[in-house]
């Protein structure tokens, strides 16, 4: 297994993508003048990385036609997915991307903290106690800071 240094450094990592590639995405959106159009080109990318990632991987047709076992609103995460990009091809050149990570990560924080307090999706329970608490309280007047103007 990987030690935990390297994948916590991973998970940084996704953060610096994430941060570069939504700003990307407006950029995209104000040249086509479409926020909705930017989504296509988004989305066919993502599948053919996906599938050579998968293909190297060492994953084969069977493995592919699994995907059918997957009940059918779970693929409601791609509705969720097309959502969160246009919303970042609206909003960012709109607040600014630090406003809008800031907004974006708070939220991410205080929803993945109730989702593992109440063990949901799948989430491991994992109790909401004083010390979180006041810790998700910080992170929401630290967005507030940053945020309002």
């Amino acid at each position: 297994p990987m030690p935990y240094a390297a994948l916590l450094t991973l998970a940084l990592s996704m953060g610096v993508l994430l941060a570069v590639y939504l700003p990307v995405l407006s950029q995209s959106g104000r040249i086509v003048d479409s926020h909705i159009l930017a989504n296509a080109p988004f989305y066919f990318f993502g599948l053919v990385t996906t599938v050579i990632l998968a293909v190297g991987a060492g994953n084969r047709m069977a493995d592919f036609a699994r995907l059918r076992e997957v009940p059918g609103w779970m693929f409601l995460t791609g509705v969720v997915s097309a959502l969160m990009i246009l919303g970042s091809t609206f909003l960012i050149p709109r607040i600014g991307p630090g406003p809008f990570f800031v907004l974006l990560v708070a939220g991410q924080i205080v929803t993945g903290a109730v989702l593992s307090h109440m063990g949901w999706v799948g989430a491991p329970v994992d109790a909401l106690g004083l010390r979180k608490a006041a810790g998700l309280l910080l992170v929401i007047c630290g967005a507030g800071l940053v945020s309002l103007r």
